[in-house]
């Protein structure tokens, strides 16, 4: 199958200038605004426009690279020349010097809180940082999502469904990388592959499928022999080969969950971020504090030994099967609860208050009136983990409307040769101190 924006699509010569929210860079044609995917800062190149955006009456195109004319002194060879022109997406920044995507992704945090009009913060002091020990940018994925098509295993490409394959997919932690999913076909009624190499225990393949499969259906290959296999159909979960629940290890904390739900991807964002937030919220024995969006668990555990058998801790999840997690990990401390509950629906509900949040929400943040409602509910601090930069500064410009200042803000690259990034911010009543 042949991806049509490959072959279709003017093609225009334009001058790239700064980057946008999602891995473009902007550019203008005869006036009409460019979002170029495949460039760098600063570089002219010849770039094919989207078939769909192909038309003079709109607003704005998108385009992919097909010939760098004048390069930038940020492009260097990519490290994964199938995420290029017409290949698989997601790795928007392959192409770029590491160094020079941190620097980016500063950039657009920064344009993006300027744009949003904060006041309790110098937005010129925020900066993207990368993980501690963290310095190629490789090998940082424990779970990889592939997808099927027709049984060929691969990645989708940029605003795509054409699956491409992924070479050696460079992202990959090492175990995943070593399964070579590539080189394998699966039953056509597959439409997706979850690969998880978790911390503490063995890897695993969770088959997403229209039909239930057995192990001899996918007849895996030899070296798949010691990787756990589970098969999700609409009709819910089947094992095949041992188990689907995997172990993450975050210092001295153990965590057991379902292997195809959330944890943070980079390796080292959990440890990162237990650590991150729990000097930020400063929670203190006897204090009550709500995890909000709190999973399997990860920052609750923190939080729950912070307050001590005088404290509450109280995590809050939409997912019944996260919550479900999150009750197991936080089994050892009779001072935590989990709500199995959409936060929303949460904060509508509820009569008492917390002394400190969190909140981590997915990338639509947690919304204006949501945030507005939670922070009437908190007494001392909330902290705020946002993995989309662009919500997060939509919330924090309620939250100061609300009457609270940010007072510390990090961002970390935890998605190395990708757009994203992470930010954890900590905000408290402006009348605070």
């Amino acid at each position: 199958m042949t991806d049509a924006s490959a072959t279709e699509g003017r093609i225009i010569t334009v001058t790239t200038s700064k980057a946008a929210n999602g891995g473009t860079f902007v550019a203008r044609h005869e006036g009409r605004v460019v979002f170029v995917r495949g460039a760098a800062p600063g570089e002219t190149v010849a770039a094919r426009v989207l078939p769909e955006d192909d038309r003079d009456s709109a607003r704005f195109w998108r385009a992919e690279v097909i010939e760098v004319i004048d390069p930038s002194p940020d492009r260097v060879e990519s490290i994964w020349p199938e995420a290029g022109t017409g290949g698989l997406g997601g790795a928007d920044f392959a192409h770029i010097a590491l160094n020079a995507q941190r620097r980016i992704k500063t950039d657009i945090l920064q344009e993006l809180l300027t744009h949003a009009r904060l006041s309790t913060i110098d937005i010129a002091d925020v900066s993207v940082e990368p993980a501690p020990g963290d310095f190629d940018g490789l090998g940082w994925r424990s779970r990889v999502r592939f997808s099927a098509d027709g049984g060929r295993i691969g990645m989708r490409g940029w605003r795509s469904h054409t699956v491409h394959g992924v070479g050696d997919n460079p992202l990959a932690a090492e175990p995943i990388a070593q399964m070579h999913l590539s080189d394998i076909t699966v039953p056509e009624c597959v439409g997706a592959i979850d690969a998880v190499a978790p911390s503490a225990s063995g890897p695993l393949l969770v088959i997403r499928s229209h039909q239930p499969l057995t192990l001899e259906d996918l007849a895996l290959p030899r070296r798949l022999d010691d990787v756990d296999v589970a098969v999700v159909t609409r009709r819910g979960s089947d094992v095949l080969r041992g188990s689907e629940r995997v172990r993450e290890r975050v210092g001295e904390d153990e965590f057991e969950l379902y292997g195809g739900g959330f944890w943070q991807i980079h390796r080292s964002a959990p440890r990162v971020l237990t650590t991150v937030v729990s000097r930020m919220l400063g929670a203190q024995e006897g204090e009550t504090v709500w995890d909000l969006y709190g999973g399997a668990g990860l920052l609750s555990v923190g939080a729950a030994r912070a307050v001590g058998e005088s404290g509450s801790l109280v995590s809050v999840e939409g997912s019944a099967r996260a919550s479900r997690d999150a009750e197991g990990n936080l089994s050892a401390f009779p001072q935590a609860s989990v709500v199995a509950a959409d936060v929303t629906d949460f904060a509508a509900r509820a009569d008492t208050g917390a002394d400190r949040i969190i909140m981590d929400p997915p990338r639509a943040g947690v919304g204006e009136k949501t945030i507005r409602r939670l922070l009437e509910l908190t007494r001392q601090r909330a902290v705020y983990v946002s993995c989309e930069p662009s919500t997060l500064a939509r919330d924090l410009r309620a939250a100061e409307q609300a009457g609270w200042r940010i007072i510390d803000f990090r961002a970390f690259d935890l998605f190395p040769h990708t757009h994203h990034l992470e930010s954890v911010v900590t905000l408290e009543p402006a009348t605070a101190g």
